[in-house]
């Protein structure tokens, strides 16, 4: 059981950054999107510190998750197709126009 702050500050920094690495982002896009700066982002991942409140409550909407997520420190809750949804869409968002071409050539292909 978790019980002390330092760890609970070294499970929730576990938890963005797998909830991170799910959809591609880099911890310099997490927090462009968060509108923090990046040692930010490090900093809570690695537990050194803790994210301020504003930060804390949009980590959860950039990363496509119930806040109650970062703070699950035992198994690993279900990812919806709704969250694979917006990895698949982040992913697609930073390929070029011929790699989009390309991806959504594949896409179709699997579909039919």
């Amino acid at each position: 059981m978790i019980c002390n702050e330092k760890e609970i500050m070294k499970k929730f920094g576990e938890n963005v950054k797998k909830y991170r690495t799910r959809l591609g982002l880099t911890q310099e896009k997490l927090a462009e999107l968060c509108d923090c700066s990046s040692q930010t982002i490090s900093g809570t991942e690695t537990g050194y510190s803790f994210p301020s409140s504003k930060v804390l409550f949009k980590l959860p909407q950039m990363l496509h998750i119930p806040l109650m997520y970062l703070f699950n420190f035992g198994e690993d809750p279900v990812i919806t197709g709704k969250e694979n949804d917006f990895g698949i869409l982040n992913y697609l968002s930073e390929l070029t126009p011929e790699q989009k071409e390309i991806a959504f050539k594949v896409i179709k292909a699997i579909n039919e």
